[in-house]
């Protein structure tokens, strides 16, 4: 359908024909002009129907076809995959630019999946105009698609490999030859021998600088053009230089020639890129399950009991929907009817297939694997948790963390440093006429080249999200795990992080003579209108009456009030009912969580609410405890509860019955005295606290995720994946230092040796290559060790089940 208002058009068989976009229009007319109008005749008559349509999507009309444009805030927002990007200062590059033209928003790049997030006002600016501003600068982009992604991962990989393999193979032939030309004396070839040697490796040396090194030429010539030298620049000219030198010395027959470092340079850097690239798809592949693990469509039975198929995001909260054996489950919903087993690996990491019954919770995007269900949907396809996660992770993917803005921002200005120290070396060369001035200056050029600076970063940073990802982990902030990396306190919340928060009321006690059914009622819808853990306890005793609940008033911390029959009745903690009864509330003390009701003259009665202590919180505390300095307990709970669960946990310092702003207080206090907190909660109640916390990690479980205000989603219900953050995080840090330091190192430690003129260009070449090469391997390890440790524990796990 032609939108609205637009007066694009061209004129085709005498007749002018209405076109959607100036970018249609253009390619209409440029296929008429160049004379194959038969194109449009030939489609026309022999189009037919295309194969990758769905067969149930045949039905849905074109109106089904949401807009990304958002009338309310009158922007439209776009993902595009970038292509040529080499460095983080191509990153930069890409985002200085496009954020100049007028109608950009935000305009983000992701360095780890090269997605590019958009925002623009469609009056000023078209999606053709940015990615003509794209083209523009050298670089390449396309709509986003996780199928066409994963096509060109896939071209990229095959790119990588041809080019690797030809210099490879070329680049041992060179060695061979030239190795043969240093072992030999000088009077042991003849001359026209050598010259043919030589000639020879000139030949073999072709195919390395114009093909296998064409990406860092086309990279270089981008940057110098852009006026932002990155790090191919000294690459590119290290390669030119030399195999131009050679040519020169080749032809006159005399002086050195460099073939050999050509070769060995390139072969080195290509593998150090592939690695690279590798890392990079391991985390594509990771974070991009989500995307591709929503399905399209939905069976909805309607109310006659007849399915139709809609799609997935036209559903509403309330329809009920079937859900075959095999299939995956298009959005959060409650199980009506029916049992099965589903895997809910995708979303928590945990590969043990769990079992739902009536009333259990499924989660969009996870997959059916044994029985048909019937379930009613709870929430809409954008709002639920797959959709929650993914945009989570997209936004911590695209939030650069520290470390990877400051490799940013010296980028630039240490390959200027670089230049201009190599043509310092060589100026210098030539006018004390150091026969091997060029030599030496090719050396300084090559063993300074900041590939391994380049690299040290997002490898590490890149192959933690990885593998943290695969194992249940979500970081939502990127600046989260080198924060984590530095604290020193700990803190934890109680109810639904260091228990279950799957509650049960086990003792009723009443204060006067009411009927205990009608306080189960009255507590029950007050509750009814809450999402605090403590509610599901109330939930699990249906009502006898059906009550109503107006005037709804939530008290943070305390708990609810509302008006039920003409009276306004209270739900919650002793401080609650101290307050509106104003008069000490006395009691027992319990280890148990006590939830008391009352109107607003009288006790009515309380609940004792029962809450299992969270599987791996013991050993999980008992680890941070031999590695951080101090670990809290704070929670709103009445003391006793509180006292009892950090004995049983083994936390020595805890707070009870503690308002959310007295827990602000406390963490404010906690700062201003130099430490580091990061605070662990279930997000519930604790908004402020989390998000006042240098880091805060949500252990929630996913029906939660969409009111979690954390850094860190740890979706699996175990705790010891709280481990793994804790260990990851130091590691990643440790990996970065290591990286950095031994390309500094290294830097500083040849360049003395080059400019004396002690290091040779193919000794320059193999130290910077084998320099990089470390650099993305000690990177690699990070994931490498997780799959290491997954096949052991496969083979521990084969081991038993046979043994058993």
């Amino acid at each position: 359908m032609i939108p609205a208002h637009t007066h694009y058009r061209v004129k085709f068989d005498h007749q002018w024909r209405a076109m959607c976009c100036p970018g249609c229009e253009a390619v209409c007319q440029t296929i008429i002009d160049i004379g194959l109008v038969d194109f449009y005749r030939k489609r026309t008559a022999f189009s037919s129907k295309g194969e990758l349509i769905p067969d149930e999507l045949e039905n849905i009309s074109q109106s089904s076809v949401s807009s990304t444009t958002s009338d309310k805030e009158n922007h439209q927002d776009h993902d595009l995959i970038l292509e040529g990007i080499s460095c983080s200062a191509c990153i930069w590059l890409l985002e200085h630019h496009l954020r100049q033209l007028p109608g950009i928003i935000t305009f983000k790049v992701n360095h780890v999946t090269r997605r590019a997030h958009i925002k623009s006002q469609p009056s000023l600016v078209q999606l053709e105009q940015i990615l003509q501003a794209i083209q523009e600068i050298g670089y390449h982009a396309y709509p986003y698609d996780p199928g066409k992604q994963y096509l060109k991962l896939q071209q990229e990989r095959k790119d990588f490999l041809s080019r690797l393999g030809v210099a490879a193979f070329c680049g041992m032939q060179v060695m061979m030859i030239t190795l043969g030309i240093y072992v030999a004396d000088a009077n042991e070839i003849a001359p026209r021998f050598l010259n043919l040697l030589i000639w020879a490796s000139a030949f073999l040396t072709l195919p390395v600088v114009f093909f296998s090194a064409v990406p860092f030429f086309r990279s270089a010539w981008r940057d110098i053009k852009n006026h932002s030298p990155g790090m191919d620049v000294p690459v590119a000219l290290g390669v030119g230089l030399a195999f131009i030198a050679s040519l020169y010395h080749s032809i006159l027959q005399q002086g050195e020639t460099y073939y050999e470092s050509v070769c060995m340079f390139v072969i080195f850097l290509l593998l150090a890129r592939y690695i690279e690239f590798l890392t990079r798809w391991h985390s594509i592949s990771s974070s991009e399950r989500i995307t591709q693990a929503t399905t399209v469509t939905a069976k909805r039975i309607n109310s006659d009991g007849q399915i139709e198929i809609v799609p997935a995001k036209f559903l509403q909260i309330g329809d009920n929907i079937q859900i075959n054996p095999g299939a995956v489950i298009p959005t959060d919903s409650i199980v009506n009817s029916g049992s099965s087993y589903v895997d809910e690996s995708i979303l928590t990491g945990e590969n043990k297939p769990i079992q739902k019954q009536i009333g259990s919770t499924l989660l969009g995007g996870s997959h059916n694997l044994e029985s048909g269900l019937v379930a009613s949907v709870s929430c809409i396809s954008e709002n639920s948790t797959l959709s929650t996660i993914s945009r989570m992770v997209e936004r911590a993917q695209a939030e650069k963390p520290s470390w990877v803005t400051l490799a940013d921002r010296y980028a630039s200005w240490f390959v200027i440093a670089v230049i201009i120290l190599t043509g310092l070396s060589a100026l210098h060369g030539w006018w004390v006429a150091d026969p091997n001035w060029f030599s030496t200056a090719l050396s300084v050029l090559v063993v300074t080249c900041p590939c391994a600076l380049s690299l040290a970063t997002p490898t590490a940073y890149t192959a933690t999200m990885s593998r943290l990802f695969k194992q249940g982990i979500v970081v939502t902030n990127g600046h989260a795990l080198e924060r984590l990396a530095t604290v020193n306190h700990v803190i934890f919340d109680k109810t639904g992080t260091l228990t279950d928060g799957a509650m049960s009321i086990s003792n009723c006690h009443l204060y006067t003579h009411t009927d205990q059914q009608f306080a189960f009622d009255i507590a029950a819808t007050l509750e009814s209108h809450s999402d605090h853990p403590i509610a599901q306890a109330f939930s699990q005793n249906k009502s006898r009456a059906m009550l109503q609940a107006q005037s709804v008033e939530h008290k943070p911390g305390q708990g609810i009030s509302g008006q039920i029959n003409g009276s306004t009745y209270y739900l919650g903690s002793k401080q609650l009912m101290s307050d509106i009864l104003e008069q000490d509330t006395e009691y027992k003390p319990s280890t148990m969580t006590r939830i008391f009701l009352a109107n607003e003259s009288q006790l009515i009665a309380h609940f004792d609410i029962n809450d299992s202590i969270r599987d791996g919180a013991k050993p999980v505390i008992s680890w941070l405890n031999k590695r951080v300095q101090h670990i809290s307990l704070l929670s709103g709970d009445q003391h006793a509860a509180v006292a009892w669960l950090a004995k049983q946990v083994g936390i020595n310092d805890y707070t009870a019955e503690a308002s959310p702003s007295e827990k602000l207080n406390i963490i404010e206090q906690l700062q201003q005295k130099g430490d580091s907190v990061a605070m662990i909660g279930d997000g519930i109640n604790d908004a402020p606290v989390l998000a006042k916390a240098n880091v805060s990690i949500s252990v929630s479980n996913a029906s939660q995720l969409a009111r979690a205000s954390s850094d860190i989603l740890l979706l699996g219900h175990d705790m010891n994946g709280l481990k793994q953050i804790f260990i990851l995080a130091k590691q990643t840090k440790r990996i970065i230092v290591q990286n950095m330091s031994w390309a500094l190192v290294y830097n500083i430690g040849a360049l003395p040796m080059a400019l004396t003129g002690n290091i040779e260009p193919w000794q320059a070449a193999l130290g910077m290559s084998i320099s990089s090469l470390v650099v993305v391997l000690n990177s690699f390890r990070i994931h490498a060790d997780h799959t290491a440790q997954a096949y052991i524990n496969q083979a521990i796990k084969t081991r038993q089940v046979s043994n058993g």
